[in-house]
């Protein structure tokens, strides 16, 4: 048994001397500690008119569960009264354990003070050295002690006080188990995370609540969870750990857990469960009046939680559910009350965690300070890593150290690898086979684009993002962009170079470009080979048949140093000037990767011959970068791709036109950003039924788009910003579909073209900024206000002093970058959503005065997630929540026109000293931070 080491002693018993000392408390007293377990029993008679000493006292303060022994004689004790009183109020304050024995009297005499016990109470009035309060604390305490179920031993017959001392102790003993969960004395970081978890699962309230604290495998999920529940344990008669649930479900079955909650709770030695729905049954019935604590530590399936938790019904008002799990969805949203995402530790908290484990010290050593933050560094935040890391070097020379770091660079220990591959190896052969794409191909890319690369395999892949972000194997942020840590990052990349045992041939992706002209060298079948990225230099040429043996090739990145190499050199080791090659050259090679369906392709010359390669079942061809100019030759070859989904050409700087786009009725995204030289979108464009997304920011030399783009009726979303367009077709107000519409640059104008033609059609979001004007003057015109479908609005202009009123319609709100002179008028907008109700303020100019208040905000506010939610009244600001972000807590009052902050900024980048005078703020420091 862990002993309870916040406690002096683990029971208190109080009984009256010359009733029970030399006989059963005696008995009762030698069994509990043969046992184990401490006892504080004193052995002191209290003569008449002594104090009740502090010893005593503190004796019963520092008590986990305390047992008053009810004789005949008890209540004559004044000593024994004053006890009861002390457990009482210990129970009412703290949660201590009262466990009652009725020795030798009735629990109803005890209660109702009759018989001994009325005759006790006679004898102290007339004794009248007790007031009227004092003998009514005692007889309230005797009332509620006499009401707990006890042992009723009075009328009990041939009672073997021996045997009864034994079953007590028993009952004592599974008792005191149950409370306290021991963890680790390395912790760090972990008070800001028990904190917020403290606050959301009510720890004063009676409500039930459930609360699922998730997140990717070794990151401290159980030590957070066993934290909340050591917290709790003292407030709970009735609590239960169920721990590593995945595993032991899979060794023991689900019945077994169920018979651990059932016993635990009920307090009862054993439970026989023939089957799962025997168990729900059972727990359903009996746990239903019982305020519980519950850990379910590592929920796996559904499945577990419907047999142990099912519904909220089954367990007793006030009782607090704690389930961890690697899924966030492991429990349906109606049963949950908050989930909690559990993240890394940042450099400086890794840091510390690491030393800890490392040198058994809050900090390196000074000669391992570079090597500990590059150890730091391949954690990645992640604390099991950060253990396992730190654990591995303990005591080792430094030659050890940079072998370790040599390997790590590049593979994974075998110790973190096979802890995070759990949830890896859990996934189904879909949700792997894009986990492993993921981990080597496509971290940072756009998840929308992805889907439809997957999607032509028939992988589900919406259906399999959504398990991987459920498992907190991957994230998908704000930008819909794919994020994976890097520990599982170099894990699943180690998963393939295992499969292939270690050799490239025979790997499914090679995402080191090194790597990929290696293999292009080996004269081996490649069949296995699905991915490939490369990196060309005028060192390496190759041919036909290089590529040939890469029959199952999928994906296919090159990234090509146009200054060195021409596209030619990748098919044919040249021997003859290009203008002397055979007619017929480039036909002969068109059938290489067959199925190739992602094509990119970056920094190309226009001599380069896209008809060298079999593309069509190409989903994706991204050419950004290159020199193709509008005439190129390849066009005519791009036309064959009848289900192409993605066309990126970007920053092709000297593409004057676009090209034809009749035959390409599929096209979804349409991505020209940063052409600088285009001047015409051609106007088949409008035959682009299924578009969804034209971006055609930062063309300078566009003024213009098609007149037909009213005819894209799938388009949703449509970027002009940073273009010389002046007016929006009037085709735009048909669009019902649209919206998103980003405009930069001129934006007054464009902004009320824009508002007049889109009139009253769906509910759409414009916004429009401008990053480093910083002083040019623009007015937005009051014309926004009767666009009654606007839902979203952004705003980022330095040269914006002013806001025009907003039309109610609006959702969302976000400024950026502002100057304004004065607090915007927004107390129309009663529309904005609850959670939305604030402004995004990323990298904020605000110039503030407080008439009377005497606050000014002189300095630059620079927060790339600083969020403040506020509300205008009357012209004046009521701070209704608090400054977040995640480095940043700043809790706000507003008094009188004051504020006053109640707490200190705290961040690794800044501080903040702040001086409350009177009511008013003294700003000593400017705020400052670059990497919020």
């Amino acid at each position: 048994m862990v002993n309870s080491s916040r406690y002096a002693y683990e029971v208190f018993l109080s009984f009256r001397g010359e009733d029970t000392r030399t006989g059963f408390t005696s008995f009762l007293y030698t069994s509990m500690i043969d046992a184990g377990i401490r006892v504080y029993k004193d052995d002191k008679e209290l003569c008449e008119g002594e104090e009740f000493g502090p010893e005593l006292l503190q004796a019963i303060n520092q008590s986990e569960i305390s047992i008053p022994i009810f004789s005949k004689g008890y209540a004559s004790s004044v000593w024994c009264l004053k006890e009861l009183v002390q457990m009482v109020e210990c129970q009412n304050t703290r949660g201590q354990k009262i466990m009652p024995i009725f020795y030798d009297v009735a629990p109803s005499e005890v209660r109702h003070q009759t018989g001994g016990y009325r005759e006790a109470f006679l004898s102290h009035e007339k004794k009248n050295q007790y007031d009227e309060e004092t003998m009514r604390q005692w007889k309230t305490a005797l009332s509620a002690v006499a009401a707990i179920k006890g042992w009723d031993l009075h009328n009990k017959t041939n009672r073997e006080e021996g045997e009864i001392t034994k079953m007590v102790t028993h009952k004592v003993f599974n008792e005191l188990k149950k409370a306290y969960l021991a963890v680790s004395n390395n912790l760090v970081g972990v008070d800001h995370h028990v904190h917020k978890i403290m606050e959301k699962i009510g720890a004063h309230t009676s409500e039930m609540r459930i609360v699922v604290i998730h997140g990717m495998g070794g990151v401290g999920k159980t030590t957070i969870a066993k934290l909340i529940y050591n917290k709790l344990s003292d407030k709970y008669n009735n609590c239960c750990f169920l721990s590593n649930i995945r595993e032991t479900s899979n060794l023991k079955g689900i019945c077994y857990l169920q018979q651990q909650l059932i016993s635990d709770i009920l307090k009862i030695t054993r439970t026989d469960i023939r089957n799962i729905d025997e168990g729900i049954e059972i727990i359903g019935k009996r746990l239903s009046n019982k305020k519980v604590l519950l850990l379910l530590d590592d929920v796996e399936e559904k499945d577990h939680i419907n047999a142990l938790v099912g519904e909220r019904d089954w367990f007793g008002k006030g009782s607090k559910l704690i389930i961890t799990s690697r899924r966030k969805d492991v429990i349906h949203a109606s049963k949950v009350d908050w989930r909690y995402e559990l993240t890394g530790l940042n450099p400086n908290l890794s840091l510390q965690l690491f030393s800890k484990h490392a040198f058994r010290r809050d900090s390196p050593k000074d000669e391992y300070i570079d090597r500990s933050k590059r150890m730091v560094h391949i954690a990645g935040g992640l604390s099991l890593a950060l253990e396992v890391i730190g654990s591995l070097l303990s005591n080792k020379n430094k030659e050890m150290w940079d072998a370790t770091l040599k390997k790590l660079e590049s593979i994974p220990p075998d110790e973190v690898q096979s802890k995070l591959k759990i949830s890896y190896d859990a996934l189904n052969d879909q949700q792997q086979h894009i986990f492993l794409y993921i981990a080597c191909q496509f971290i940072g890319y756009h998840k929308d684009i992805v889907v439809y690369f997957w999607d032509a395999s028939e992988l589900f892949s919406e259906v399999a993002l959504e398990v991987l972000q459920n498992m907190s194997l991957i994230k998908i942020g704000i930008d819909n962009k794919l994020w994976m840590h890097d520990q599982l990052r170099d894990m699943g990349r180690e998963i393939v170079r295992q499969e292939s045992k270690m050799k490239i041939e025979k790997r499914r992706h090679v995402w080191n470009p090194k790597d990929g002209l290696e293999l292009l060298k080996r004269h081996e079948e490649k069949k296995e080979v699905e991915a490939l990225c490369l990196k060309f230099d005028d060192q390496h040429r190759f041919t036909y048949d290089d590529f040939k043996s890469l029959q199952y090739l999928t994906f296919l990145e090159v990234n090509d140093l146009k200054e060195n190499f021409r596209g030619e050199k990748l098919l044919l080791w040249l021997k003859w000037p290009l203008y002397a090659l055979p007619t017929n050259i480039f036909r002969r090679n068109s059938d290489l990767l067959p199925r190739l369906r992602w094509l990119s392709w970056h920094n190309i010359r226009p001599t380069f011959n896209i008809a060298n390669f079999s593309v069509e079942n190409l989903i994706i061809l991204d050419l950004s970068w290159s020199e193709i100019t509008h005439d190129w030759k390849g066009w005519s070859h791009v036309k064959v791709i009848k289900n192409l989904k993605i066309l990126n050409l970007a920053y092709c700087q000297h593409l004057k036109r676009t090209p034809n786009f009749s035959t390409h009725s599929n096209l979804k995204h349409l991505i020209l950003s940063g052409c600088e030289s285009l001047i015409e979108i051609d106007r088949s464009i409008c035959q682009l039924k299924s578009l969804i997304f034209l971006d055609v920011s930062y063309c300078w030399n566009l003024h213009r788009l098609p007149e037909t783009i009213g005819n894209l009726d799938s388009l949703t979303k449509l970027d002009i910003s940073h273009t010389t367009i002046k007016e929006v077709p009037n085709s735009i107000g048909i669009l019902k579909n649209l919206e998103v519409m980003k405009m930069q640059n001129d934006i007054g104008r464009r902004i009320r073209n824009a508002c007049l033609k889109l009139g009253k059609i769906s509910p759409m979001e414009i916004s429009y900024h401008q990053d480093y004007i910083k002083h040019t003057y623009a007015r937005i015109g009051d014309r926004i206000y009767g666009y009654e479908s606007l839902r979203k609005w952004g705003m980022g202009w330095p040269g914006v002093h002013a806001l025009p009123r907003l039309p109610e319609s609006l959702i969302e709100l976000e400024l950026k970058k502002l100057r304004v002179d004065a607090v915007p008028d927004l107390s129309n907008l009663a529309n904005l959503k609850a959670s939305l109700k604030f402004i995004l303020l990323t990298s904020l100019w605000l110039r503030l005065t407080w008439l009377d208040g005497s606050i000014e905000f002189e300095e630059t506010i620079v927060s790339r997630y600083f969020a403040l939610r506020l509300t205008l009244l009357d012209g004046s600001i009521e701070f209704e929540g608090t400054i977040v972000s995640p480095y940043l807590e700043l809790p706000l009052t507003w008094l009188d026109g004051s504020i006053e902050f109640k707490e200190t900024i705290v961040s690794p980048y800044f501080a903040l000293p702040l001086t409350l005078l009177d009511g008013s703020i003294e700003f000593e420091e400017n705020i400052v931070s670059l990497d919020l």
